[in-house]
């Protein structure tokens, strides 16, 4: 696994840019391939399984690890 994977599958995230800002969810994986906010360029990054949502692909530097214990909003 390189360096620009941080989490591992189940993992809970918050999305902290892009149009999916502030949704948590838990990854799902760790891809290389376009994404959502940046679909002209292949990226290292994760799928995101949204809560009560999509799967949406993410670059790496779009989520941080969610605070466990705080209650989910979205």
């Amino acid at each position: 696994m390189g360096h620009f994977y941080r989490f591992k599958r189940g993992d809970q995230v918050i999305i902290v840019s892009g149009i999916y800002a502030g949704f948590r969810g838990a990854v799902d994986g760790a891809v290389f391939q376009r994404t959502i906010d940046h679909p002209d360029a292949f990226s290292p990054g994760y799928h995101v399984v949204i809560r009560d949502g999509p799967v949406v692909t993410v670059r790496w530097d779009q989520v941080s690890a969610m605070n466990i214990g705080l209650e989910d909003n979205q």
